[in-house]
């Protein structure tokens, strides 16, 4: 239901194969309030076509980012185009048995393996447990830095990973804060800020760790995955910063500031320091083996 890292290793994907091939990727488009095939351009709102999409086009405003709710209808009109893509990325798209894809990657989170899990509404999973024998690729995501190869092959037998799948083990890394606003880039961040920490993502568990490892005082103020912020919880955010004796500092994730940015609501924010925080996904193994897997579906044709 969320949070194992899909829009990362999208990226992950976006960032290696756009430099030899040209590419797309295809989604439905969460939360946004259009219908229908949109391809998202750079000022696009995350109204129109979700706060994922949105983020990736800002990154890669070279690759063309599709949302629709029919993935048939979505590549069709992807691959009707004067210069169509080699590849297509679906980000979620597991379970829409209507598209056969070249490639499955199923990703599980190492804090929440689906091995330890059950379908909704038991637990977090859309589908049962043994779906996950159609993959070709299984990836352990946000595992710690230390995780010994050891506990990696335990992992593999807990996952049944079978001889036909290949299982890699990745975990997340953060780039320099990027900011927000300009009050932001005229602050000189330093260890002692007092960070309140702005998330609606599934999982922040991960960044707040991160943060708290990088500043002595960090605060939480979690929404739920996608969430669209109102006035009042801007104006109330707002407040709790300035009432502060201390300086405070704004930081969002990469897909909370694409869905807030350029907003009416952004602005009453315009007076506090907003940073995002970059994130990217590195292979703890065998990263090579990886690639050496993606790069065979051009050999294999």
């Amino acid at each position: 239901m969320g949070g194992t890292g899909k829009t990362p290793h999208t990226e992950y994907l976006l960032r290696w194969l756009s430099s030899n091939h040209k590419i797309a990727t295809l989604s439905r488009g969460y939360g946004r309030k259009t219908h229908g095939y949109i391809e998202a351009h750079t000022e696009s709102t995350a109204e129109q076509v979700g706060d994922e999409p949105l983020q990736m086009k800002q990154k890669f405003p070279e690759v063309t980012v599709a949302v629709c709710e029919k993935r048939v209808i979505g590549l069709q009109r992807l691959m009707s185009g004067t210069n169509p893509p080699e590849v297509v990325l679906l980000d979620d798209a597991y379970q829409h048995l209507a598209v056969k894809c070249g490639l499955q990657i199923l990703l599980t989170d190492y804090a929440s393996m689906y091995c330890d899990d059950f379908p909704m509404p038991a637990g977090n999973l859309r589908e049962f447990r043994c779906a996950a024998s159609e993959a070709e690729i299984i990836i352990v995501t946000k595992c710690p830095e230390e995780l010994g190869k050891k506990e990696a092959e335990k992992i593999r037998r807990r996952l049944k990973v079978t001889a036909e799948q290949a299982c890699f083990f990745t975990t997340l890394q953060y780039g320099e804060p990027k900011p927000l606003n300009a009050a932001a880039e005229g602050n000189t961040l330093s260890s002692k800020n007092d960070i309140v920490f702005v998330s609606g993502i599934a999982h922040p568990e991960h960044a707040y760790r991160y943060l708290a490892s990088q500043f002595s005082d960090v605060k939480s103020v979690e929404f739920r995955d996608h969430h669209n912020f109102s006035k009042y919880e801007i104006e109330l955010l707002r407040k709790k910063v300035a009432e502060s004796k201390g300086k405070k500092v704004l930081f969002f994730t990469e897909k909370d500031a694409a869905r807030l940015n350029g907003t009416k609501e952004w602005g009453k924010l315009s007076e506090i320091p907003a940073y995002s925080l970059p994130i990217q996904v590195r292979f703890l193994w065998e990263e090579e083996k990886f690639q050496e897997i993606i790069a065979g579906l051009w050999s294999a044709k």
